[in-house]
């Protein structure tokens, strides 16, 4: 079995992007992200919510093949407003999403890192399929923190976040 770790930052405002986005907007696309994933993220095709109670969501999202670490998930998701998401899959890969402030404390200087703690029981590691793995994985964390941040900033111009 290999567990691959990972964390990939970018800023959420970069230069010449518009609108600034704020925390709370950001937290908004956050909560949304958690109920409909394939929204936010291109390697997911489907996001089931199961349970949504006491700000935990459980969920079950499908990952398009050899994107992910297995074909489905099942998620439990807690929230730790206004800073992270934790996802937390059943075979104990966990994923965390986090607004963090820059040095300036401006929305300005905010930015978001997806870390990862992936686990793949059928991968060898010291393997030539866990060196794809890891290269694969690379690409689908910035994938995912680009994409997220596009799609908060398209639905906070389209008027579905405020």
């Amino acid at each position: 079995m290999v567990t691959f770790y990972l964390a990939y930052s970018a800023p959420i405002n970069p230069p010449n992007a518009t609108p600034v986005l704020t925390v709370p907007q950001v937290w908004q696309g956050l909560q949304r992200k958690i109920r409909f994933a394939q929204e936010f993220v291109s390697a997911i095709v489907n996001c089931e919510v199961l349970e949504d109670k006491d700000n935990v969501v459980t969920r079950k999202v499908e990952f398009k093949p050899g994107m992910g670490p297995a074909r489905f998930a099942r998620e439990v998701v807690k929230s730790f407003e206004p800073a992270w998401v934790e996802f937390i899959q059943d075979d104990g890969s966990i994923i965390r999403n986090l607004i963090s402030a820059g040095p300036d404390g401006t929305d300005q200087s905010l930015s978001m890192t997806y870390m990862f703690e992936w686990r793949y029981p059928n991968v060898e590691e010291g393997t030539e399929e866990a060196e794809k793995v890891v290269a694969q994985s690379k690409k689908i964390a910035k994938m995912a923190v680009d994409m997220t941040i596009d799609t908060i900033r398209r639905m906070v111009i389209e008027g579905q976040i405020h």
